[in-house]
């Protein structure tokens, strides 16, 4: 049957000229179909609803046929069981007995509230049985039932907008607001942006609800810089914005990480003294915001909403708190983080005390007494501090020396007040005087450490540990000139306080007499007399020899030192000729699996040993190898092939 055609008025088209019968709606023509046989249309799509064929029962072109076809609406997927049953849609008994025009209300009630069946029930009774032509109005409702989020779908509102363009149906602002109402639950943004430009093409209105509907689809799509600028338009125009919207703005700009915008809108909200706003939403932009280290949005949150006592936080969003607040440098935030988690009975731990040394640190002005005083509360959690807790105090005094001086005086004052002073703290400061070469106030620290003990446990020895020694032991080794002395002294200390030695202790001990020994030999050829030289010569020679003693002295142990270090060692022996320093290389061959990158790194050892030892031989040919230079141990011979 066919359908009458719209007549066009000429001032009209004029007017409009984009507009014309064959291109009424461009927008409808997104998703078209091309006209197959009945048997042959396929749904395309899944959703909650099967897809209807265009054929002599489907919905859409009932309403076009209405005088021969019966109106059945779209069928619902069962369970299993009743998977091949079609849902049969009977008349309502009360349509019968109510007028025309209350039908038509009753279907845009439907309409609204997305009750897709029973907008098709009313459309079909409509048309079937009180004979009214298909019409905007009914079109309307159809496409606006489509709201609800299961039984909806934005391609039935293509099919829909295709019948009225079909039937010659204009589609007036109503049929335009539906659409976008539909597509802000079902999203389809290239039908929204021809909808729109024919309404401006039309010079339709955009009503305050339809701003909120395409802007919620523009959100849900991600789209957020085209939905922002339109909220931002909204506020110049001075129209009303729905807190669902901007709580729906802030949901999924913070989803995806775009914290500062989702902070802008709440600020605004804030300072403009909205009453409703949601704790959920403060909630979710403060999980959000303090994941992200966004210290005004954290910021904002907190002070508003959490010290007001609105809403409690989780312990892992406190936690991301205190790191954006010792990020920003916000000590009072992180002090306030401390107090909110220890009045709900929280357990602290490390990293807790670390954030919050990180804040002070980080403050303008840094607060370092305020930092170090934490390292003292910690034991009164029955927590000791480690070396990680004291890393951001080493980094922010480690160069200055002042400062350093600084913390003992805190120390001292800290212990006079009870405080418990952790050997942790007291290596801290070590650590700083040996990165500024200072071993003679390292040690005047060491030698002191003792009067730092609990005041109630009487005088005591040190308490110093293995890691006070490694960093004294260092300090030796970068000293100048490198004091081999004080390293034989503190080896003496150690074993006299029956401290253990690690394998750390050893690899130190080796590396301050190489160095010691470097020295030497090079004050040696610097000398003018003969006799100082050798005797200084001589000298580093027996320190290269003490230095292999303490290597010697860790393979019982089962212990080897680092690659840089055997590789030094090995070096030096060869430097001096030193026959030795094939053993070195044979010993890290044996216990490869013990030295850190000795598979990457062992030709490259080889290589520097064997130029010093040639060197050293004056590269003689008849010394090019190892048993021509006296080498004679076939020990040695096959460690050097190996080597290879």
């Amino acid at each position: 049957m066919s359908t009458a055609k719209l007549a066009i008025d000429p001032l009209w088209q004029c007017l409009c000229p984009s507009w014309s019968s064959a291109s009424l709606l461009r927008a409808t023509r997104a998703v078209s179909r091309r006209q197959r046989a009945p048997e042959q249309r396929q749904c395309s799509r899944q959703s909650t609803w099967t897809r209807p064929c265009h054929n002599a029962t489907t919905v859409h072109h009932n309403i076009r046929t209405y005088s021969t076809a019966s109106f059945q609406p779209l069928q619902q997927p069962r369970s299993k069981s009743r998977a091949a049953t079609h849902l049969e849609t009977k008349h309502d008994a009360n349509l019968e007995h109510e007028e025309t025009r209350l039908l038509y209300g009753r279907l845009r009630i439907s309409a609204a509230e997305g009750q897709t069946n029973a907008c098709f029930t009313i459309a079909e009774y409509l048309v079937k049985e009180r004979k009214e032509r298909p019409n905007v109005q009914l079109y309307n409702a159809l496409i606006l039932s489509n709201t609800h989020h299961e039984l909806g779908a934005a391609w039935r509102v293509h099919d829909l907008l295709e019948e009225m363009r079909e039937a010659g149906l204009q589609p007036d602002v109503g049929t335009c607001h539906a659409v976008l109402k539909v597509l802000s639950v079902h999203l389809d943004h290239l039908l929204r942006t021809e909808i729109l430009e024919y309404m401006h093409k039309r010079w339709f209105q955009l009503s305050e609800e339809g701003w909120h509907d395409m802007i919620a689809g523009m959100l849900r799509e991600a789209r957020f810089e085209q939905a922002l600028e339109r909220l931002d338009k909204m506020r110049q125009e001075r129209m009303h914005i729905e807190p669902w919207l901007l709580d729906m703005a802030v949901f999924a700009l913070c989803d995806a990480g775009e914290i500062e915008e989702a902070f802008r809108i709440m600020r605004t909200r804030y300072d403009a003294g909205e009453l409703r706003l949601r704790q959920a939403v403060w909630a979710y932009l403060l999980d959000k915001g303090s994941e992200a280290r966004h210290h005004n949005a954290t910021s904002l949150v907190w002070m508003s909403q959490v010290n007001r006592a609105y809403f409690n936080p989780s312990s892992g969003t406190c936690l991301n708190v205190l790191a954006t607040a010792a990020q920003a440098g916000d000590a009072p935030m992180a002090t306030e983080v401390f107090t909110h988690l220890s009045k709900r009975g929280s357990a602290f731990r490390p990293i807790h005390y670390e954030l919050l040394i990180s804040a002070y640190l980080s403050a303008s002005p840094p607060d370092l007494g305020r930092a170090i005083s934490i390292l003292t509360i910690m034991p009164l959690e029955k927590l000791e501090p480690t070396i990680a807790q004291t890393r951001g105090i080493f980094m922010y005094i480690k160069d200055k020396p002042a400062l350093v001086k600084q913390a003992v005086t805190t120390l001292r004052e800290l212990h006079t007040a009870g405080r418990k002073i952790s050997i942790t703290i007291l290596n801290l400061l070590i650590e700083c005087y040996i990165e500024q070469k200072n071993l003679a106030e390292a040690m005047k620290l060491y030698k002191i450490i003792h009067t730092f003990a609990p005041l109630g446990q009487g005088a005591q020895k040190s308490f110093a540990n293995i890691e006070t020694f490694n960093l004294l032991l260092k300090g030796c080794r970068v000293a100048n000139p490198p004091d081999e002395q004080q390293a034989s002294f503190l080896v003496s200390e150690l074993l006299a306080l029956r401290v253990v030695p690690t394998a750390m202790t050893y690899d130190r001990l080796i590396l301050c007499f190489i160095e010691a020994a470097k020295y030497a030999l090079r004050r040696a050829s610097e000398m003018q007399d003969p006799v100082k030289a050798k005797e200084e010569h001589e000298r580093g020679v027996e320190l290269v020899d003490w230095s292999f003693r303490h290597f010697a002295d860790m393979q019982p142990l089962g212990w080897m030192p680092r690659f840089g270090t055997l590789e030094a060692l090995a070096m030096q022996l060869a430097r001096v000729g030193d026959d030795r320093c094939w053993d070195i290389l044979q010993a890290a061959e044996d216990y490869a699996e013990r030295v850190e990158g000795y598979e990457q790194k062992r030709r490259y050892a080889r290589k520097n040993v064997e130029e010093l030892w040639y060197a050293q031989r004056g590269g003689r040919e008849e010394d090019q190898s190892p048993q021509k230079a006296g080498h004679g141990d076939h020990a040695d011979v096959a460690a050097i092939a190996n080597w290879s």
